[in-house]
Formats: structure tokens, C-alpha cells, sequence
């Protein structure tokens, strides 16, 4: 499976069990920190493994730029679960208490929750765009720029 697929079919999953606030939300978000977990140790160890095989087969491209900097959102998509977890776990437990001031309480859980999930979406489209944008083939290296003569090749060739 290329990195394209396993990240499209870990999109498909994340999106067909969506979270939402009480306890089943709770496990999902656990499962959904799992499936990026995993996808990111696989991007990871492809990636060294790209550039292992880069210092013994002498090629130039592998696919480590776009590896690595797709595992950012994916890192950044965990980050934004975890934080998801403190108002899962609150909206999660029942509260009898229907006061106001409780309301209020369950608001900004809501809050909390639909902005953390909001980024953890938009982490995983930008993993998605920068694992689909193609790496541009290093350029070659310029030769190098001659070397700076020194005062005695300086005051030598003067002397001619």
C-alpha cells in the first residue's frame, strides 16, 4: 500500500466514526490518536528507510521531504485528539445537575471539543495535500566557487 493510500484509508475510518461528546466519543478519539500513531511510526520508518537505502544505492530522490513533513500534521492531528480528551471525558460523565451555571459549564466543553476536532480535520487535510504534492528532484549542486587566494599567492603573482 503506497503512503497516498494508507493515508486515504485512515481518513476514510477517522471520518466514518465521527466523535462526538459522551462516552463512546471518549474511545473513539483513543482509537483515532492510535490509527495516526501508527501511520506516523510507519511514515517514520519508511522515511529512514529511504535514507539508508539513498547512502547505499547512491540515488538521489526518495520520498523522505515529503514523509517527514507529512508526519507534522499527522503529529499536529494527535496533539489536537489529546487536547479533545479533557472535554470528552467531562461531557462523557453524567450530570444531573441542569442549573444554569452547569449549562454554561457543557457549552464551553462543546466548545473546546469542536475546535480541537476542527484543527485535528484541517491537520489531516494539510498531511494529505503535502503527502499528494510532488517533491521536486534536488537540483544539482553548483560547482564550487574558486578558492580565495592567499596573501603570499596574492604578493606572488604581483611580483611577475
Amino acid at each position: 500500500m503506497t503512503h497516498a493510500a494508507a493515508l486515504d484509508a485512515a481518513l476514510a475510518d477517522i471520518r466514518s466514526h465521527p466523535i462526538s461528546p459522551g462516552p463512546s466519543g471518549f474511545f473513539t478519539a483513543l482509537r483515532h490518536i492510535d490509527l495516526l500513531t501508527n501511520l506516523a511510526l510507519r511514515f517514520a520508518g519508511d522515511a529512514h528507510f529511504h535514507l539508508d537505502s539513498a547512502h547505499e544505492t547512491g540515488s538521489p530522490w526518495h520520498p523522505v521531504e515529503a514523509l517527514t513533513n507529512a508526519a507534522v500534521p499527522l503529529s499536529r492531528a494527535q496533539y489536537h485528539y489529546a487536547q479533545a480528551m479533557v472535554p470528552l471525558a467531562t461531557l462523557s460523565k453524567p450530570n444531573p445537575d441542569t442549573s444554569t451555571a452547569a449549562r454554561l459549564h457543557n457549552i464551553e466543553h462543546h466548545s473546546a471539543l469542536y475546535t480541537h476536532l476542527h484543527a485535528a480535520a484541517q491537520s489531516l487535510d494539510e498531511a494529505r495535500t503535502t503527502l499528494r504534492t510532488p517533491t521536486p528532484a534536488p537540483l544539482p549542486s553548483a560547482s564550487a566557487p574558486p578558492p580565495v587566494a592567499t596573501s603570499e599567492q596574492t604578493a606572488s603573482h604581483r611580483a611577475r
